[in-house]
C-alpha cells in the first residue's frame, strides 16, 4: 500500500487561530487535493531537513515535503512566465520549492517532476507539473 506519510499528530494539528500571514493560497489546489487551497509549512527539529505542508481547513490533510536540490544537485528552478504569473512572482523574485515526499512500507520517494511553488512574498503556492521527463515522479529517498 502507498500512502503520503504524515507527520505525528502534536506537529500537524491544525488550528483555527493561524495567522492568516502564514497560510499559503493554492488558489487551485493540489492535484488531487482542489478542495483544500489554504496550507501551513510546519519546520521542526525532529522532521528535518523534511517539512510538513499542512491544510489549514483539515485535520487529516498534510504532506511531508523536501527541498528538491537536497536530493538532485543542479535541480532546475526555471518557471515558465506562465507559472510566474500564476505565483504573481517577478522575474527575479525568490521562490521556495519543495517535492512531495511519499513513503511505503518498502521504500521512501520524492516526487521532483511535480514540485509545489511558493512565492513568500504573496503566500501563493502551486505545484507545477512538468512537460519533461528530466527528473523523476518517483525519486528514491534514504530516510535512514
Amino acid at each position: 500500500m502507498t500512502h503520503t506519510a504524515h507527520a505525528p499528530a502534536s506537529s500537524t494539528k491544525a488550528s483555527a487561530n493561524v495567522a492568516e500571514t502564514l497560510v499559503v493560497e493554492f488558489p487551485s489546489g493540489i492535484p488531487g487535493f482542489e478542495t483544500y487551497r489554504r496550507f501551513v509549512l510546519i519546520a521542526s527539529a525532529d522532521l528535518s531537513p523534511l517539512g510538513c505542508l499542512k491544510a489549514v481547513d483539515a485535520s487529516d490533510v498534510s504532506f511531508l515535503v523536501i527541498d528538491p536540490r537536497l536530493l538532485a544537485l543542479g535541480y532546475d528552478l526555471t518557471l515558465s512566465d506562465f507559472e510566474r504569473a500564476r505565483l504573481g512572482a517577478g522575474a527575479d523574485e525568490t521562490l521556495l520549492w519543495l517535492a512531495i515526499v511519499t513513503i511505503t512500507e518498502k521504500e521512501a520517494s520524492a516526487n521532483l517532476r511535480a514540485p509545489i511553488v511558493i512565492n513568500p512574498a504573496k503566500m501563493l503556492g502551486a505545484q507545477v507539473i512538468r512537460d519533461d521527463d528530466q527528473y523523476p515522479v518517483r525519486f528514491s529517498i534514504n530516510l535512514g
